[in-house]
């Protein structure tokens, strides 16, 4: 496992080459989904002539296991859908026997009785997301087609099940919704559906701003415009201003995605360290069917490419250790700026005269 002491001392140093290795290390299992045609939302895979990308071949995982077995996480940042990697259960089954913590997102569509029952067996080291973007039948559709009932017949029964078998303990999903124009009516509706199923952790996204221009998907008889979609930040906050406003919503854990200090960042975050940001210290991502690295999981611009740099090499390279100088110094990275308008820092930075969220626990 990483070394947490070293680790800790290089963060507040505010070093920026490191010794220590990244404790959380997201990977690319595969590039292959099961949404055919793909979610209406899905940019990358609606572009004209996309192929998706395969799996990641066993000789190239083997030289990344040795990152995943030291670190404290790894999740999985498939393009795709997890469960559809054919070594799927033989990755929880590892990561679980080593005591590494691990989580991916999935649809609730290849929930299965006997896949739900492997994961329950596993659940002390999950920490999943599952997509559900809609309260209703209709809209769910508009989103990814066919396929609610099958959504929440079989959230209900992993739900129960997980109650059967693990009495007593929290699930080990939370159920995300991505805040769009075409799905902010069924946001209190949607709640209610998770209460009554049972699943009391929430997590609440935004579309990010992927530079899409004049992208449209009609996949499914909705005409989709992604910047109609995109909300403004004051419309997210708006959102999470009627949610609190309800009494109904006091028992849900709800993660409010577009701000810092409750986002992926607050969970980088050290006890009395105030850098606003520790993914540079703390965090790669790697993502060899797409050939990739990025720093975070808000940043979708490469830094190098996975066929010709060892982790080692990226981790100290000139791009992650900039960030570390800047954000050590209390700025948000240029690099953060230029390629990251998904990021909660850089939503906030945009706002006039807002300060720098400093993230301390």
């Amino acid at each position: 496992m990483s070394d947490r002491t070293l680790l800790l001392r290089e963060i507040r140093e505010g070093r920026t080459y490191l010794e220590s290795l990244p404790e959380t290390v997201n990977i690319e299992f595969t590039g292959q989904c099961h949404v055919n045609p793909p979610c209406t939302y899905c940019v990358g895979k609606n572009a004209p002539g996309y192929v998706a990308p395969g799996h990641i071949s066993d000789d190239l995982l083997n030289q990344y296991w040795p990152y995943l077995l030291q670190a404290r996480r790894v999740n999985d940042c498939t393009y795709g859908e997890f469960q559809l990697y054919p070594g799927h259960e033989a990755v929880v089954q590892r990561l679980s026997d080593a005591g590494v913590q691990f989580g991916f997102t999935t649809t609730e569509q290849l929930l299965t009785e006997k896949r739900s029952r492997f994961l329950i067996a596993h659940a002390d080291k999950l920490e999943f997301a599952v997509s559900l973007n809609a309260a209703t039948e209709a809209t769910y559709f508009q989103y990814q087609g066919k396929g609610f009932d099958v959504a929440i017949r079989n959230l209900r029964r992993f739900a129960a099940l997980h109650a059967e078998l693990r009495p007593g303990k929290a699930l080990p999903f939370a159920l995300s919704y991505i805040v769009m124009r075409g799905n902010r009516h069924e946001v209190l509706d949607f709640l209610r559906l998770a209460q009554s199923m049972g699943v009391d952790r929430i997590i609440l996204r935004h579309l990010f701003d992927m530079h899409a221009g004049a992208f449209e998907a009609s996949s499914f008889g909705y005409h989709f415009r992604y910047e109609d979609e995109r909300l403004g930040y004051a419309d997210y906050l708006d959102s999470r201003r009627e949610i609190e406003d309800r009494d109904e919503f006091r028992g849900l854990n709800i993660s409010y995605e577009w701000k810092p200090e409750e986002s992926f960042i607050r969970e980088q975050a050290e006890d009395g360290i105030d850098i606003p940001c520790l993914f540079p210290w703390k965090f790669l991502c790697v993502r060899p069917p797409h050939d990739i690295y990025t720093p975070c999981c808000f940043l979708k611009k490469s830094i190098a490419p996975s066929s010709e740099h060892r982790i080692e090499d990226v981790w100290n390279g000139e791009i992650i250790a900039g960030m570390r100088t800047e954000l050590a110094a209390g700025k948000v990275p240029h690099f953060c700026r230029t390629h990251g308008d998904a990021c909660p820092l850089v939503l906030e930075s945009h706002r006039p005269a807002a300060p720098l969220v400093q993230i301390a626990l």
